[in-house]
């Protein structure tokens, strides 16, 4: 018998406003070995033609813990308590991004995460959690949709 509550399939987090700084969009970039100074060089950004400094490709990951940190500070269920995850035996599994839309510095986007389902591995020994992450602008709409499979390892 799984861990995690599969009858959340289908749910939703209520959508969580993030505003993103400048300084943390650049020590990211710089953390992760980027190069292009349109992720750090606000002047670089600007001469490129956007407004701000422009998140890296795997930044959406840290909106998303962003998110979930604002969820706790209100009261809010984050996903991995809407899915009873056990992070006792929890492992990071595959994720995909869809990119619509750069993420700027200065902006405030939402964040809204879905359970999309469940499956089971390896002979039941591996449980699956399968989250959706969609990150939306207020006027360009939604700019990165992911998708991460959430591991538990049973006994």
């Amino acid at each position: 018998m799984g861990i995690f509550d599969r009858s959340t399939a289908g749910q939703k987090t209520p959508p969580i406003e993030v505003t993103l700084e400048r300084g943390a969009i650049a020590f990211f970039a710089e953390t992760i070995g980027e190069t292009n100074p349109i992720h750090f060089d606000v002047d670089a950004a600007r001469a490129a033609g956007h407004p701000d400094v422009v998140a890296p490709a795997t930044y959406p990951v840290v909106v998303g813990t962003f998110a979930g940190k604002e969820s706790m500070r209100r009261g809010l269920p984050g996903i991995h308590a809407i899915i009873n995850a056990d992070f006792r035996c929890l492992l990071h599994g595959t994720e995909s991004y869809i990119y619509h839309g750069p993420i700027h510095a200065g902006e405030t986007v939402s964040v809204e995460n879905e359970v999309l389902g469940f499956a089971d591995a390896k002979g039941g020994k591996l449980e699956i959690a399968q989250v959706a992450t969609r990150i939306t602008h207020p006027e360009r709409g939604l700019l990165v949709e992911a998708k991460r499979d959430i591991i538990h390892v049973l006994g």
